[in-house]
């Protein structure tokens, strides 16, 4: 049987499309309508309206921030409509919503976001970790530096959500390492550490960030990033804030601090880590065939 993703509206350009890694096709709901299908990403009463619409089997793959959007009752996403957000109180609709969300099979890819699921009284079918690239796409680069170079990327210009001001603190402390700013045409820095490259095409920055040491997650509440990813499946060394599997994780800057230093010892290819995201990436039962 055929599965289809539906891909939320709000959801920005990934690695790949759900079609190359999962074998899945797009959802139309005038023809899908009772077919098992994916709804990749909740961000707004769009995706809440989708669900409630569709008849067969449904799962649900949280995004990250989606879920701090139904946390906060974040409803309407319409640059027009963010008042009624704000100035409305949705909590008939937001029980009928969870309601709805409970007809689902629910996946999250950490525990940190399972948690918030459960604790919004939603059950959790399962956790795992996706990349909608094409693995084979990412052989191991790892070189040992002296001199790590790590990069950290932002979406859009919300650089302080994706920690970049954490960074301009810790350079200071970590003078053997340079730091990568990608995703910002605005932030700029003094420090001689940080290099600023701002917004680059994707192919671009991919083949610059392959052959550096560490992708740097700092999001206090986030999904399973790309930037861990692509990092882990290069045999790098990525620190992300929000616990992982074979990636460390941090609760103060100093934890921080103390894991950047440790990277200049890294001699050898991150190969453990690499080859347990390989087998456990996309484990999802709406996924055709893993590539």
């Amino acid at each position: 049987m055929q599965n289809y993703v539906r891909w939320a509206p709000s959801l920005g350009e990934l690695a790949g499309t759900h079609q190359e890694a999962w074998g899945t096709e797009s959802y139309d709901w005038r023809r899908h309508r009772n077919e098992p299908t994916c709804f990749l990403g909740m961000y707004d009463l769009r995706d809440y309206l989708a669900l409630w619409r569709h008849k067969g089997r449904k799962w649900i793959l949280w995004c990250g921030s989606d879920l701090l959007n139904l946390w906060h009752n974040f409803l309407f996403n319409d640059g027009k409509l963010q008042w009624l957000s704000r100035n409305v109180r949705f909590w008939s609709v937001h029980r009928k919503i969870i309601s709805i969300i409970n007809l689902a099979e629910n996946w999250t890819e950490n525990e940190t976001e399972a948690s918030v699921l459960r604790k919004l009284g939603i059950k959790v079918s399962g956790i795992c970790p996706s990349f909608l690239g094409n693995i084979k796409n990412y052989s191991i680069s790892y070189k040992h530096s002296f001199n790590p170079k790590v990069y950290v990327s932002c979406s859009g210009d919300k650089a302080e959500m994706y920690g970049f001001d954490i960074v301009e603190r810790i350079a200071p402390k970590t003078p053997q390492i340079f730091f990568h700013l990608f995703g910002s045409n605005i932030w700029q820095s003094r420090q001689k550490n940080i290099i600023c490259r701002g917004w680059i095409p994707k192919d671009q920055m991919n083949e610059e960030i392959k052959n550096m040491q560490c992708g740097l997650r700092l999001n206090e509440f986030d999904g399973f990033s790309e930037v861990c990813a692509k990092s882990i499946l290069w045999g790098q060394y990525p620190i992300g804030k929000v616990k992982h599997p074979y990636i460390p994780s941090f609760n103060t800057e100093e934890e921080l601090v103390a894991l950047l230093n440790e990277l200049s010892k890294k001699t050898k290819p991150n190969s453990e880590a690499r080859d347990w995201y390989v087998k456990n990436l996309n484990c999802y039962p709406w996924v055709h065939a893993k590539i």
